[in-house]
């Protein structure tokens, strides 16, 4: 287990996200409220586009900008085509007034997306 700080609580509103790179992996980090974050990989599992770019929706879903796949954020399942792939969780947690996030506890079986062809 290794936590790292990767942003402080005044960095990220409510509904917002950044994007982090930790052990080389583009991670979205997206504080959902004021006491729960959560940390995903950034590539959606359709066609490898960045998911910080999309849009979160008010049931805790996010909106992939390219083709409209929808991943849960707590389970990283996509919830209707086109992805049919979950994308890997990350634990975060908000503790000492900053964001935290540990990429070598990842929450499901999700392969890591792989990287795009162009």
């Amino acid at each position: 287990m290794v936590w790292e700080a990767v942003a402080d609580l005044d960095q990220l509103e409510e509904g917002d996200m950044m994007v982090v790179r930790m052990n080389g992996e583009p991670i979205c980090v997206v504080r959902l409220y004021e006491d729960e974050a959560v940390a995903v990989h950034n590539t959606c599992t359709h066609q490898q586009q960045p998911l910080n770019e999309g849009y979160l929706q008010e049931d805790d879903t996010l909106i992939c900008p390219a083709h409209n796949s929808c991943f849960d954020l707590r389970t990283g399942e996509p919830k209707g085509v086109p992805a049919v792939a979950p994308i890997p969780v990350y634990a975060c947690k908000i503790e000492d007034d900053a964001i935290w996030v540990d990429v070598d506890q990842q929450l499901n079986d999700a392969e890591i997306p792989h990287k795009p062809y162009h």
